[in-house]
C-alpha cells in the first residue's frame, strides 16, 4: 500500500508540474476607471495594454513581468492577463491582440490564446494559459492585482 502512495504521490506531484505558469511572479496592482481613462473598456468585447508608458508608477501601479492586458470578454466579465507569452517566458515577447477574433497571438512561437470564451487558453506551442490576474469590479472602478 505504501508503494502504491508513494507512485501517486510522484505521478502527481510530475502532473502538477507541468502546468505551473512559468512567468515570475511580479507585483502587479492597477486602479482603472471606466468612466474616464479607460471608458473604451466599457464596450464588450473590448480590451486595453497597460505598459509602463500608461500606468501612474507614483501612484503605486504596477504591472507584473510584461504588462497587463485586460480584457471586457463577450460574456461581459472583465479578465486580466500578463502580456507576457508563457512560452517564451520573456518579459520583451509579448502577446498581441487580434481585435477581430478577440484572440492573443505570439509573434515568436505563434501560439494563440483565447481571450472571448475561454480566457488565456493557448492553441500552439505552448501548453500554458497567460498568467492571470484578479479583478475586482466596483462600479465603474477596476481593480487588478495578483
Amino acid at each position: 500500500m505504501k508503494r502504491l502512495l508513494l507512485i501517486f504521490a510522484i505521478l502527481f506531484s510530475a502532473s502538477c508540474g507541468e502546468h505551473e505558469n512559468p512567468i515570475p511572479t511580479m507585483t502587479v496592482y492597477l486602479n482603472l476607471d471606466l468612466t474616464f481613462e479607460d471608458k473604451e473598456l466599457k464596450a464588450f468585447p473590448s480590451f486595453k495594454e497597460y505598459t509602463t508608458k500608461n500606468i501612474n508608477a507614483a501612484l503605486g501601479e504596477r504591472i507584473g513581468f510584461g504588462g497587463v492586458l485586460v480584457v471586457h470578454t463577450i460574456l461581459d466579465e472583465y479578465v486580466a492577463f500578463d502580456r507576457a507569452c508563457p512560452y517564451e517566458s520573456n518579459s520583451t515577447v509579448t502577446v498581441e491582440v487580434d481585435e477581430n477574433v478577440l484572440n492573443a497571438v505570439c509573434p515568436r512561437c505563434g501560439t494563440v490564446y483565447d481571450l472571448s470564451m475561454v480566457p488565456g487558453a493557448p492553441n500552439g506551442k505552448s501548453k500554458y494559459y497567460l498568467k492571470k490576474y484578479t479583478v475586482i469590479q466596483n462600479g465603474n472602478k477596476l481593480i487588478v492585482k495578483n
